[in-house]
């Protein structure tokens, strides 16, 4: 028997406010954006070539891939921790990769359940044990039986959150004391400890396979999930998306053009951002605060943008590389994240960059506090637990401070404009009184403040504290308060992008429509 539980109810269907009407200036706000962007890279290419390496820069001798013949050997900016480790780590890890793709897809076609299943689980384990050290591996699986015994005996999910979000904090700040390496830590370990999460709330909610009766089977078929090798590391699954895919592939027809596609985009992506850092130094640039606060305000604001893409781009490829793999399963992965240059409020982003980490913390934290009622008190809760697990998951540093407390406000003035909207008698008003196009004119500059306090938490999530410093300084505070002709600028070129991001999102609605209407 499954211990009882409050229901909580389907997410609602999102009313749709307001359709963005086409607009007759859409390719002149188009054009601006692109000269805008070209602009840009262009003021960080000059900012790079007049970049002077010195000790204690992170830069080494290199010559970019495939083109070194033509190239020679060049300075490459090393400065983004995270890319430098994954990048190799990952070439590394591709014959684990490969090797789980045969084992996988062969031995689920020729073996009954009851043998795979085991024989899978133990080889990923191998494999992890080697890639990420057996200490690691033991000390994962630890984890997730302390959070196993808690569910099948206390039964209660508060327990179940008791026993998990401790270890997560340690991990996610202690890595030293775990590992000489924080980057199998950040990897490996905190992946698999939400993945155990998962399959114990849905346990508890009674979602967890009827033929799975007893404790021991329950246990290999978590551990089967948590090393399921494609959603080990970067991709977060809930666990009743898991089983969903299983049961789909067995039945879904592969489409082997979309996995090549999907390869071949990932291989473009990765040479790219190798290639680019032996001509593109802004991330060294952002950490050499003398020459970062000798920049010209248009380079300087330009490195803004660089660092913004870059980060973009560095997920496309660490969310594809197991996302491939997903799909030669013939699983169902989720979408890659959404490209932040045609993004204008920051709530998509949170819905659609890490999307697994987004439902994870929408289905286990957000709607179980606002459920039933969905009131303005238990969302504005459920907003504070939720960026309260996002500050845990990526730790309780100065800089995520900042950028969740800016991302948290972001947030407030979106909700509270729409909230206003929803008032029968302003909407009223605005139809009477405003036309679709004005409305939808206007809202490109109410897009303005929401972007800006979302750009100003980018700043600091992506570049620390001491950069998010140096864009107060140089752009809030002496050019912005002061209403000089850098921020007029800025805002004004602003109105054009928010347009621009209106038009991606309306054209892609109607794309959605046309699709739903043919089927």
């Amino acid at each position: 028997m499954t211990p009882s539980h409050p229901e909580v109810p389907p997410p609602r269907q999102k009313q749709t406010l307001f359709e963005y009407p086409p607009l007759k200036e859409v390719p002149i706000c188009f054009a601006v954006t692109v000269c805008t962007m070209a602009y840009a890279w262009y003021g960080v290419y000059r900012a790079s070539q007049q970049f002077e390496w010195s000790i204690g820069d992170y830069g080494i001798w290199s010559s970019p891939p495939i083109i070194g013949n033509l190239t020679g050997p060049l300075m490459k900016d090393v400065s983004n921790w995270e890319w430098s480790r994954w990048s190799p780590f990952a070439l590394s890890y591709l014959p684990v990769f490969f090797g789980h793709f045969l084992v996988f897809n062969i031995g689920s076609a020729i073996l009954p359940e009851s043998a795979f299943i085991p024989i899978y689980t133990l080889c990923s384990i191998a494999a992890v044990a080697y890639n990420f050290t057996p200490f690691l591996v033991a000390v994962s699986m630890a984890q997730g039986t302390v959070v196993f015994l808690t569910a099948m005996y206390a039964k209660k999910t508060w327990a179940v959150w008791l026993s998990a979000l401790p270890v997560l904090y340690v991990s996610m700040h202690e890595t030293n004391s775990l590992s000489d390496d924080p980057f199998l830590i950040f990897t490996f370990l905190s992946y698999s400890m939400i993945h155990y999460i998962s399959y114990c709330l849905e346990h508890l909610k009674g979602e967890s396979r009827k033929e799975d009766d007893t404790i021991l089977k329950r246990y290999l078929r978590m551990m089967f999930f948590a090393f399921y090798q494609p959603y080990l590391f970067s991709l977060i699954v809930l666990y009743p998306d898991f089983e969903r895919q299983l049961r789909e592939r067995k039945t879904r027809q592969r489409n082997w053009l979309d996995c090549a596609w999907s390869g071949v985009r990932i291989a473009f992506w990765w040479w790219l951002m190798e290639a680019s850092l032996h001509f593109l130094y802004h991330e060294a640039i952002l950490k050499n605060a003398p020459y970062l606060y000798s920049l010209p305000k248009d380079q300087f604001v330009a490195l803004g943008m660089a660092m913004g893409i870059f980060f973009h781009l560095k997920y496309a490829v660490i969310f594809g590389l197991p996302t491939l793999f997903a799909k030669l399963d013939n699983m169902d992965p989720l979408p890659g994240p959404i490209c932040l240059i045609r993004v204008t409020l920051y709530s998509k982003v949170w819905r659609e960059f890490d999307r697994g980490l987004y439902q994870f913390f929408k289905t286990y934290i957000f709607i179980p506090i606002c459920a039933p009622t969905f009131s303005l008190p238990r969302k504005i809760f459920g907003v504070f637990i939720s960026y309260g697990f996002v500050l845990l998951w990526h730790g309780f540093y100065h800089h995520n401070i900042v950028w969740i407390g800016l991302n948290i406000l972001a947030l407030f003035i979106e909700m509270g404009s729409k909230a206003i909207y929803t008032i029968e008698s302003v909407r009223k008003w605005r139809e009477a009184n405003l036309s679709d196009v004005a409305f939808r004119r206007i809202l490109a500059w109410c897009h303005i403040l929401p972007f800006a306090i979302g750009l100003y938490s980018n700043f600091y999530f992506l570049g620390g504290s001491d950069v998010g410093a140096a864009f107060v300084q140089r752009f809030l505070i002496e050019e912005t308060i002061t209403f000089r002709w850098p921020f007029l600028l800025i805002i004004s070129l602003g109105w054009f992008h928010a347009n621009t991001a209106m038009e991606v999102d309306r054209l892609k609605s109607l794309e959605k429509s046309k699709k739903e209407k043919s089927n």
